[in-house]
């Protein structure tokens, strides 16, 4: 309690305590608050008890351990008694026109909510000082943010349960089915792998520049094997139309026979220049050998002008290629094929060829049909297809807040996507990778009319109804992922589908 003196909140020289009395199982109970506004303010000095007869000057500590018992007693009432007289004080508070200190000064000794809310005073600790009281109090708040951040978390939050549809699926005596698990996105290329792994097995990657230009750019995992990272599941039936296809990029190239012989031979000075480890040379030895490839062609140039017709050499791409550098630095592009076929009525040789470019990411679209017999399959069906659409959305971000706009968008849910029967993987079809929602087509009147009915949690339920998804693969694909071993993060990510009995074998299709 604070040694100055105390402060009234009705004004100066008034009351700075409130008094209740009350009768309650043959005793009368007295309890002083301290109310004012320096003090431990909304919180008892004193709490006594004695026997309802003049007979008796017995009085009890209610604070002191061994009357325990009369405590309890006082509690059936306490906390009508003191908010009664609380509401007289706040009335004579506002009258005096210090509502503002005094509520400063609840907040200050955790007694707000027992005055102005709806906690009770019998939960209210008087035994502790200001400082504990406090800590206490900030703690109390800390945990109640925590738990409204958890439950916004919780409500935005893609259901984990396990959906199936239709309800009555064999999916366990052998009916063949698409198997849907959605999984939080991790970046492949976050240095703090282990960490956001939820396990040992991956090292942290490292994308320091010597690392990188020796073994090209690391990546991770882009799903957990962490079970909380998993949000359900659904299993639906193989639709009608299914197929795959696998793609790369080829593509043409050209290349005259002065560019590849000049860069064949600058590129040569390079290597040999980074051997040797004289990098202060590199560009200017790369300059020299580029240019004396190109004055082989000197005697060439000289004999230009007694050629004629058809007859042509290096030379003259050479010259032509420079006077193209020459106009381009003017803002002049020529094509230099069709000039020196103008004059010479020849065609460079370009020596086309079709090079590989790289290889492409797959695509994959399903159609499901629903037509729910029951208000429990109806529900079903609702929750898949929230389960889909709410899966495939980013989401907003803030460190101390539930809600609202942020800096930065969290990436969406990404799936992992099986063929399987009795919950092994069918090995007639292809293995798809872990693929993102990339989009969700939901049409209400695939008949061209809308038909409903009454449906007991939905209101109305459409009689039919379809949904389109599109997922494309977060990773191409390459000839050592058919491998057994899993060594690519991006089987690895696969799980138990390409694992244990469901490992890639000669009877495998792959991917």
């Amino acid at each position: 309690m604070s040694e100055e003196k105390p402060i009234s909140p009705y004004g100066e020289g008034k009351e700075t305590t409130k008094i209740i009395v009350w009768r309650e199982g043959g005793f009368i109970f007295r309890e002083v608050i301290d109310i004012s506004t320096n003090g431990n303010t909304g919180l008892t000095k004193t709490f006594t008890a004695q026997p309802d007869t003049t007979l008796s000057f017995q009085v009890y500590d209610l604070f002191d351990e061994n009357n325990s018992n009369l405590l309890e007693l006082a509690n059936n009432k306490r906390d009508s008694e003191y908010s009664d007289a609380m509401e007289e004080v706040k009335e004579e508070v506002i009258a005096a026109g210090n509502e503002e200190a005094f509520i400063e000064a609840l907040n200050k000794n955790g007694t707000y909510d027992a005055v102005y809310g709806n906690e009770s005073i019998v939960d209210v600790d008087n035994n502790v000082g200001d400082s504990e009281r406090n800590n206490q109090l900030e703690i109390k708040e800390d945990e109640e943010e925590n738990a409204r951040l958890e439950e916004f978390k919780k409500s935005i939050e893609v259901s984990d349960k396990d959906h199936k549809y239709p309800i009555d699926m064999k999916s366990d005596e052998g009916q063949d089915y698409i198997f849907f698990e959605q999984l939080e996105y991790l970046p492949p290329q976050n240095t703090a792998r282990p960490q956001q792994m939820g396990n040992d097995e991956n090292p942290g990657l490292s994308l320091d520049i010597g690392t990188t230009l020796e073994g090209g750019i690391q990546r991770g995992r882009n799903v957990s094997d962490d079970k909380y990272k998993r949000h359900g599941s659904c299993k639906l039936p193989i639709p009608n139309k299914l197929g795959v296809s696998n793609g790369v990029n080829w593509g043409e190239a050209r290349a005259n026979a002065v560019e590849l012989s000049a860069f064949n031979s600058a590129d040569t000075s390079i290597q040999n220049t980074i051997k040797d480890g004289n990098l202060l040379k590199l560009l200017g030895d790369a300059k020299n050998q580029a240019g004396d490839a190109l004055n082989v062609l000197k005697t060439d140039l000289g004999g230009r002008s007694e050629r004629s017709g058809n007859n042509i050499n290096a030379g003259d791409i050479l010259s032509a290629t420079l006077a193209r550098s020459v106009l381009g630095t003017i803002g002049i592009n020529v094509d230099i094929d069709q000039f020196i076929t103008r004059q010479t009525g020849a065609a460079i040789n370009p020596n086309l060829e079709l090079l590989f470019g790289g290889p492409q990411l797959r695509t994959f679209s399903f159609n499901f049909t629903f037509a729910p017999n029951s208000s429990k399959e109806a529900k079903e069906v609702r929750e898949i297809q929230r389960w889909f659409r709410q899966g495939m959305l980013p989401s907003r971000k803030r460190a101390s807040q539930s809600s609202g706009s942020s800096l930065f968008l969290a990436s969406p849910n990404v799936f992992r996507i099986a063929y399987k029967n009795k919950n092994r993987r069918i090995k007639g079809l292809n293995i798809i990778k872990i693929c993102a929602l990339t989009s969700c087509q939901i049409d209400f009147t695939p008949d061209g009319t809308y038909q409903s009915y009454d449906d007991v949690d939905g209101v109305s339920m459409p009689v039919r109804s379809t949904m389109g998804v599109s997922f494309t693969e977060l990773t191409p694909v390459f000839k050592d992922d058919y491998s057994d071993k899993l060594e690519s993060p991006s089987m690895k990510d696969l799980g138990l589908n390409v694992s244990g009995t469901n490992a890639i074998d000669e009877n495998d299709i792959g991917l």
